[in-house]
C-alpha cells in the first residue's frame, strides 16, 4: 500500500509553538485517502536531559487535552492556549464528561450529561470557553428561566460551574467567569421534606405486616436509611447480637443496569444502632429468607434473589401498601424523612441524626429538617424555665 511522505502543516498557536496538524495521505486500490491528525508536544525533564513527548488526537483540543493531562499529572506548568484556540463549550463538554465518569459516581455523570446536552449546549455550545463572559451566562440563565423550573436553572449552574472549574484547573482558561458571579448565582430552595404523621406511620407498618419485606419498612422508619442502601444491604452487614447495621454499599441503577456501589459520601459508610422493633423484624425476615428458593446474601432481594429495582418495587410493593394504609401521594423516600423528623421532634441531638442519616455535615441535616426546629426550640425554652425556677428556689 503506497503512502506519500507525511506532510506537516504548521498550525501552531502563538506563543505556544507546540500544537500542529499533520496530514497523512495514501492510496488504496487507486483511490486517494487523507487524514488530518493533530499533534501536541511538550518537553519535560531537567536541563540537558529534556525529552520531547507527542500526543495525538483527531482535533487540536483532544491532542492538547492529552498533553495537559500528562503535564498536570507530573506537576508541570500547563501552557494556556490563546483565546481564539480555546475549545468551544460543546467540545470541552466531552472532556469534562469523560473526567466526571472516571472520577465521580455514575449518577452524577448521567445528571451532568442530561443537563449539558439538554440545556447548555443547545444555547451556548458554539461559544468558545474564552468568550463565555458573565454577560453571556446571564443571558443563558434568563433564557432558561422563561422555559424551565428554578430547580433546573440551579442544576444548569452547578453543571456549568463544575465544567468551568475543571477547565480552569487544567489550564484551558485562566479563570472561571462564574467566579465573579457568586452573588448572582441562581438560588433554589429545596422544598421542605415531607414526613408522615405518627398515625400514618402506624398504618403503614400495619399494612406491611405479613409482607415478606416487612422488615424493610421497619428499617426505613427506624434507621432513616436510603432506599438504595436498603436494597444493597447484606446479611454480613448486620450484627443482631450487637444490635448494629453497618452501611457499606448502595444499589444504584444507571441505564437499566444495577450495581452495588459505595455510599454517596464518606459519611455514608456508617454504623447504626438498631431498635428492639427493628431487631425483631430482621429476625423474622432471616427465618423467612431461609425458606426462600435462592441463596442471595441480600437482606431484601426479589423472590428470585436479585437486587430490587426501584420501579418494580414502587409498582408492586410500595404503592399497594401505601394505598392500603390510605396515605396519599407519599414516596418511599418519605419514610426516611419521617424517621429524621420523628427523632428531632423527640429531642435527639441533630448530630446523632446526621450520623444515622449519613449526611456529610450537620448543617445539611438542619436545613433539610428545619420544620422540626420549632418543636426543639419549644423544648429549649421549657428547659430554661426549669433551670431558672430551680435557681429562684435556691
Amino acid at each position: 500500500m503506497p503512502r506519500t511522505r507525511n506532510q506537516r502543516k504548521r498550525a501552531r498557536t502563538r506563543g505556544e509553538g507546540s500544537v500542529y496538524s499533520r496530514v497523512r495521505r495514501w492510496t488504496t486500490r487507486g483511490i486517494e485517502h487523507s487524514k488530518t491528525i493533530w499533534v501536541a508536544t511538550c518537553r519535560i525533564g531537567e536541563r540537558g536531559r529534556r525529552k520531547r513527548h507527542y500526543f495525538y488526537g483527531t482535533t487540536a483540543t483532544e491532542a492538547r487535552s492529552k498533553r495537559d493531562a500528562y503535564l498536570l499529572a507530573r506537576g508541570a506548568e500547563v501552557p494556556a492556549p490563546p483565546p481564539d484556540e480555546t475549545p468551544t463549550v460543546a467540545e470541552y463538554a466531552s472532556t469534562f464528561l469523560a473526567h466526571t465518569k472516571a472520577n465521580r459516581r455514575a449518577n452524577t455523570a448521567r445528571d451532568y450529561t442530561k443537563t449539558l446536552d439538554g440545556h447548555v449546549i443547545p444555547h451556548a455550545g458554539k461559544v468558545r470557553l474564552s468568550e463565555l463572559s458573565p454577560a453571556a451566562i446571564r443571558s443563558l440563565y434568563a433564557t432558561l428561566r422563561a422555559s424551565v423550573s428554578p430547580s433546573m436553572v440551579h442544576r444548569v449552574h452547578r453543571a456549568l460551574r463544575a465544567l468551568l472549574n475543571l477547565a480552569r484547573d487544567q489550564g484551558v482558561i485562566a479563570s472561571s467567569p462564574l467566579d465573579g458571579m457568586r452573588r448572582e448565582a441562581p438560588r433554589y430552595k429545596r422544598p421542605s421534606a415531607q414526613a408522615l404523621t405518627e398515625p400514618q406511620i402506624r398504618t403503614v407498618l400495619k399494612a406491611a405486616r405479613g409482607n415478606r419485606l416487612e422488615a424493610l419498612f421497619v428499617l426505613a422508619l427506624t434507621t432513616g436509611m436510603r432506599q438504595g442502601e436498603l436494597f444493597g444491604l447484606q446479611w454480613s452487614d448486620i450484627d443482631l447480637a450487637r444490635k448494629s447495621i453497618y452501611v457499606q454499599r448502595s444499589a444504584q441503577e444507571v441505564d437499566d443496569e444495577i450495581e452495588l456501589v459505595e455510599p454517596k459520601s464518606a459519611a455514608g459508610r456508617r454504623r447504626i444502632t438498631l431498635s428492639a422493633i427493628a431487631v425483631d423484624a430482621l429476625k423474622r425476615r432471616r427465618a423467612l429468607a431461609k425458606k426462600e428458593e435462592h441463596d442471595s446474601e441480600l437482606v431484601f432481594p426479589t423472590e428470585r434473589g436479585y437486587v430490587l429495582r426501584k420501579s418494580n418495587f414502587q409498582r408492586t410493593i410500595w404503592n399497594p401498601i401505601r394505598k392500603a394504609a390510605k396515605v396519599p401521594k407519599a414516596r418511599f423516600h418519605d419514610l426516611r424523612h419521617s424517621a429524621a423528623t420523628l427523632l428531632l421532634a423527640e429531642g435527639v441531638h441533630p448530630r446523632i441524626v446526621q450520623e444515622m442519616l449519613g449526611h456529610s455535615n450537620v448543617t445539611l441535616t438542619l436545613q433539610t429538617y428545619s420544620h422540626a426546629l420549632p418543636t426543639m426550640q419549644a423544648g429549649a425554652a421549657a428547659a430554661f424555665d426549669r433551670v431558672l425556677r430551680r435557681a429562684a428556689r435556691n
